[in-house]
């Protein structure tokens, strides 16, 4: 393979900053858009073609996405309500051989709660696949500087801190869905 070919599973918010900063990715591309929603996935599809880079194909049924021979690894950034019923779909496609999907990648957070996380996991191990969880400010190099001096300073002296005091500051996305603590988990409080 020269080329892998990712299919992105949801087009909303978070969808279109990881499209923009797909630019900086190498021998890769969004191959594919699922969404129910044509409307949404089509929006993104033709943001992706502006930005310069080949626009993907859209799919309003995700079993179809999942056969295209494009798509070789799927990126989960549908609502947290939908990861369970979307990795099922994911695994049962590759376990039957239907499709060349070799890889998973889901957006913060995996899922709404420990058991819909570990039922994830199980599930796409079981069926052979690389996997990731994708959260890049566990990495970022202001995060990793600010742990360090904190650690340096602060913590040889304190030893372990713990969080005293928390505020909603997260602008979040604009569905409903995600302030509803049903269907995300917790809303920003887990993201």
């Amino acid at each position: 393979m020269d080329r892998l070919g990712v299919g992105f599973i949801g087009s909303g918010f978070i969808a279109r900053f990881l499209a923009t900063a797909w630019l900086g990715v190498r021998n890769a591309e969004i191959s594919a858009i699922f969404n129910e929603r044509a409307d949404s996935a089509n929006s993104l599809s033709l943001h992706i073609e502006e930005l310069g880079m080949p626009r993907p194909k859209v799919y309003t049924q995700i079993y179809e996405m999942l056969g295209d021979e494009s798509v070789n690894a799927v990126w989960i950034l549908n609502p947290n309500f939908k990861r369970v019923e979307t990795v099922k779909a994911i695994v049962e496609e590759a376990s039957q051989g239907k499709n060349d999907i070799i890889g998973v990648c889901c957006e913060k957070p995996l899922a709404r709660n420990v058991g819909e996380a570990e039922e994830i996991l199980a599930l796409v191990e079981k069926a052979g696949l690389l996997h990731g969880y994708l959260e890049n400010q566990v990495f970022a190099p202001s995060v990793s500087k600010g742990k360090d001096v904190l650690w340096r300073h602060g913590g040889a002296k304190t030893q372990r801190p713990y969080l005293s005091r928390a505020a909603e500051e997260h602008g979040g996305p604009h569905s409903s869905w995600f302030w509803d603590p049903r269907l995300s988990g917790g809303g920003v409080l887990v993201d």
